[in-house]
């Protein structure tokens, strides 16, 4: 049976995680950073305002850049700032890349290089339904790659296996 190009397409839905840390846009950069320390495979929240609307995303690496960098106006370090002033809305990515769970991998990974984003929110009908991560993405893609090469290595035996017989 001839596959179309069609047939072998994945979509995002089928990867991404379903269990999306929220956060409000007034909630503390202290209390952000507490709940990602205690939640270690949670280095993402997404930022939504009281009705589920998405506002931004939050990461690890949006707290460091924010509270630690020298240039920022909230860094902790050089200023008499403390964390605890300082709101998951001050230091969010704003209007973050978002994907619908009918995207294609292929096309995500494009967008996802082009915004040099690590973390996208899957969004349904104005609402979020999951997250998808590079890393996710990365995993996937390398365990499709380890299944084509098994099918690589048998169709390879069949054909050896055949070609001595005659």
């Amino acid at each position: 049976m001839e596959q179309n190009r069609s047939d072998l397409t994945l979509r995002v839905g089928s990867i991404a995680d379903e269990s999306v840390g929220r956060v409000t846009p007034d909630t503390s950069v202290a209390e952000v950073a507490q709940t990602m320390v205690a939640q270690t495979k949670c280095a993402r929240y997404v930022v939504v305002e009281e009705n589920d609307q998405l506002v931004g995303i939050i990461t690890d690496r949006d707290l460091i850049g924010a509270l630690l960098t020298p240039d920022s106006e909230f860094n902790v370090l050089a200023t008499d700032q403390s964390e605890s002033n300082i709101t998951a809305g001050d230091v969010m990515t704003s209007d973050p890349l978002t994907v619908t769970p009918e995207a294609e991998v292929p096309r995500v990974l494009r967008q996802m290089n082009e915004a040099a984003a690590r973390h996208v929110p899957v969004v349904e009908d104005g609402s979020v339904v999951g997250i998808v991560t590079l890393d996710d993405l990365i995993t996937h893609l390398a365990g499709e790659a380890a299944h084509v090469s098994a099918q690589m290595d048998n169709l390879s035996g069949i054909i050896r296996s055949e070609s001595q017989r005659k």
